[in-house]
């Protein structure tokens, strides 16, 4: 006679409707994570994402990785709001320099066309 093997069911904290209200700020406030990202992880990083997985924490390695990646970005809040101030600046100096550029030419090809006219 064999045995039947139990089945064991394990359903990820993070689909806890109490625990996903905690995570959510970590996962994109409650939006959906339609992205895909191809990262390559060193053999610790992976061990940590499987080791949140087997907890049973998360669901999927992406899932957890998704975690870790919103609470890092929560975690440099301050830091990432001052990169993006620097790169709007550094957008509008971008665009002011194609301007003049786009001007000087301008005029050098009109002197161009002013000496070659017969």
């Amino acid at each position: 006679m064999t045995r039947k093997q139990p089945r064991v069911i394990a359903v990820p904290l993070s689909s806890l409707p109490e625990l996903r209200e905690v995570l959510a700020p970590f996962l994109g406030g409650g939006a959906t994570r339609g992205n895909v990202v191809m990262v390559r992880l060193g053999d610790d990083a992976l061990g940590r994402l499987d080791e949140l997985v087997e907890a049973g924490l998360f669901g999927s390695r992406s899932e957890a990785a998704a975690f870790l990646v919103g609470a890092g970005i929560q975690a440099q809040k301050e830091l990432l709001d001052r990169i993006a101030a620097q790169t709007a600046e550094i957008g509008r100096m971008r665009k002011a320099l194609r301007a003049i550029a786009l001007e000087a030419l301008r005029k050098t090809a009109a002197r161009g066309r002013r000496k070659q006219a017969p």
